[in-house]
């Protein structure tokens, strides 16, 4: 690969002021001189038969950092996929130092050069933490493995004291540096990192962010990174990429952000700001600064570059010469701003001094018009800017909320995405998405397989809610009731499809259609909990997690034969699933036994300290009342409940014959009347 020597850098240090000056036709000249180490050109990829990426255009030339960012589900972590050889395209070119890759497996890439650090980290965890570096290592490197291993713990010198703990035992910035430290061991010129802030307390962030910059600035190495967090972002990147809906449509340089384009980028709501920038303040903002041009084309894009710094990349693979071709055999490797407020009177409104900030993705008017044009409304575009104003108020609340420190628990166990199941995997339409994520090595729940309910927080796992206005939504987070199980020694197996934001007793209304009864293909499974209830009653999973307002749990398990528990309230602590109303959601476990039953609420139940819902919260060794019989126990049966018009007389006959054997086994039963 070639090398060249660049001016000095603008993105940085006591260059940022000039940043914003020196960009138009002078940043266009000095990027022609510079070699592109990464070309994309028109790329297109996607999961079956739905597309995601819409003729991906850019360049990344060497020494240089390219932030991207954007809403998730935008395509981001596709694209770095596609760029890895880690999913196929369908369309379009990717070219490695001149090199067409675009067919090679992720193996021959790596070996090009690339190291990647997927999202989720996929750390190995029963390996130690050296044996996780030793297996990245790579003779082409021109390193002995030694001399990588002592390289790499230079650049991370808090890793020395982790070598011989587990992959899964660490935290997870611990991981992260870990993953990070694992895509350097082979000394890459190319680095591709997905998300690598996701579930990670701040100062390790910024410890990430340092060293990237650092190792940036005195090997000149070359990255590709998508990040929420546009701090880290703005530690790393001297270009940042925004995409949305599979195609790009911003671009600017650092230092225009860092100068006062914020408003621009965060407008959008592309990204998140958790430090207070340098800088000129929030209210300049509005003003774009000179020599800004918003991308237009993918051609374009490409050639919009911040000048690099001085500082050469690490020498090349003395054996990479690429020549005319690929050698299979080679052995080795839009704006939102609002037409009645501009963005900088939003942000000199929610950032106070010296404080961070944050800022609310504000609809714009085309974007309101299209929602009234599908309400079959009518609205001139000055009803609609009243509307808008109307909503700001609630706007500046939800700005203050963002700017508030989120104190995220740690995410303790590692695991990946999981995938969607084909149609062959989901004969029920019960799943959303399958997972495999191991708890502790031993436990109560040792050995036992847990699927969650599609309103569950599962970090870095898609959750949707039944809503097709949440699908690419994917939480941060666990909640508590999944840390608990996964403490426990359980393996969390996915996420089961529930009705749209739970607000349905049938199984009908959920955005990827209606899940079956896993007695009978064509009829209700119950809900809102059907997914959980079909797979449970299928024999499929043993065990499963539910949520219940008014009868979400209770329907469910009755339609599909098995038990679920509708806790009292405030005793499995609610934090991390998606609410409906404080005072009437519960969640609870939907097993195929009462046994399991009482063993997964014992699991879960308990004060978090976090749960607004609770108070005064008693638990009991539920598994010891098992084989303790019904004697003495009082119990009512509602008269109103029987005899309906609607009713199924085998039914109520069947509910009846039931409440006989408990008298018969010692339980009071009283009928009580409810009239309705």
């Amino acid at each position: 690969m070639k090398t060249s020597i660049s001016p000095d850098h603008l993105g940085h240090g006591g260059a940022h002021a000039a940043g914003s000056q020196r960009l138009g036709s002078e940043r266009d000249a000095v990027a022609s001189s510079r070699d592109a180490v990464l070309e994309v050109s028109e790329l297109r990829a996607g999961y079956g038969r739905v597309p995601v990426l819409h003729g991906i255009s850019l360049k990344l030339f060497e020494g240089e950092a390219i932030g991207i960012v954007g809403h998730n589900g935008m395509g981001k972590s596709t694209l770095l996929k596609s760029i890895m050889g880690l999913m196929p395209t369908s369309a379009g070119r990717i070219t490695v130092d001149s090199v067409d890759v675009t067919g090679t497996p992720a193996h021959i890439r790596s070996r090009l050069g690339i190291g990647y650090v997927p999202q989720g980290r996929g750390i190995l965890p029963g390996l130690s933490s050296r044996d996780n570096l030793r297996l990245a290592w790579s003779a082409d490197s021109g390193e002995t493995e030694e001399q990588s291993l002592s390289r790499v713990l230079d650049t991370f010198p808090r890793l020395n004291a982790l070598l011989d703990r587990r992959g899964g035992a660490l935290s997870g910035g611990e991981q992260q540096i870990l993953a990070l430290a694992r895509a350097l061991m082979p000394s890459p010129w190319l680095l591709l990192l997905d998300e690598p802030s996701e579930g990670i307390q701040p100062s390790i962030v910024q410890e990430i962010g340092q060293i990237l910059a650092r190792l940036r600035d005195t090997t000149g190495l070359s990255m590709l990174i998508v990040e929420q967090n546009l701090d880290l972002v703005l530690d790393v990147a001297d270009r940042i990429v925004a995409l949305e809906r599979g195609r790009i449509v911003r671009e600017m340089a650092a230092s225009e952000v860092r100068s006062g384009a914020m408003a621009e980028l965060l407008g959008m709501g592309a990204a998140r700001i958790t430090r207070s920038p340098g800088g000129p303040g929030p209210a300049a903002a509005a003003d774009k600064p000179a020599g800004y041009k918003p991308t237009q084309t993918p051609a374009q894009s490409s050639t919009q570059k911040s000048t690099p710094k001085s500082t050469p990349r690490p020498t090349p693979r003395p054996t990479h010469t690429p020549t005319h071709g690929f050698d299979p055999n080679f052995p080795r490797p839009a704006s939102s701003a609002r037409p009645l407020h501009a963005e900088s009177h939003h942000l000199s409104n929610i950032a106070p001094s010296g404080g961070s900030m944050a800022i609310v993705k504000r609809p714009s008017l085309a974007q309101m018009k299209e929602i009234v044009a599908s309400l079959n409304m009518s609205m001139s575009d000055h009803e609609v800017g009243e509307y808008l104003e109307v909503m700001e108020g609630t706007f500046k609340s939800y700005d203050r909320i963002a700017q508030l420190s989120d104190n995220l628990p740690p995410v303790r166990y590692p695991r990946t995405p999981g995938h969607k199941p084909k149609a062959s995997e989901n004969p029920l339409n019960a799943w959303y998405v399958k997972t495999d994520i191991k708890g502790a090595p031993y436990g109560p729940l040792q050995g036992k397989r847990i699927v969650l309910k599609d309103n569950v927080c599962l970090a870095g796992v898609p959750m949707m809610n039944g809503a097709s206005t949440l699908v690419g939504y994917v939480p941060d987070v666990d909640a508590t009731l999944v840390t608990r199980i996964l403490d426990a020694g359980g393996t969390i197996v996915g996420k089961a499809h529930c009705e749209y934001f739970c607000l349905s007793g049938g199984s009908h209304t959920t955005h990827y259609g209606p899940v079956h009864n896993p007695y009978k293909i064509g009829y209700s499974a119950g809900g809102s909990s059907c997914g959980t209830g079909a797979l449970v009653g299928s024999g499929e999973i043993e065990m499963g997690i539910g949520g219940d307002q008014g009868g979400s749990i209770r329907m469910p398990a009755s339609f599909c034969g098995i038990y679920g528990m509708k806790a009292t309230h405030g005793l499995v602590p609610y934090t991390g699933v998606m609410p409906i109303e404080n005072t009437i959601d519960h969640a609870g476990p939907m097993t195929a036994t009462v046994a399991d039953n009482a063993l997964l609420l014992e699991v879960i139940a308990g004060a978090d300290g976090l749960d607004p819902r609770q108070y005064d919260v008693r638990v009991d060794k539920y598994t010891a009342a098992l084989g303790r019989g019904v004697a003495g126990m009082r119990m009512a049966v509602v008269t109103e409940g029987f005899n309906f018009e609607n009713s199924e007389a085998d039914v109520d006959a069947k509910v009846r014959r039931a409440i006989e054997r408990l008298r018969e086994l010692g339980a009071i039963v009283d009928e009580v009347s409810i009239p309705m």
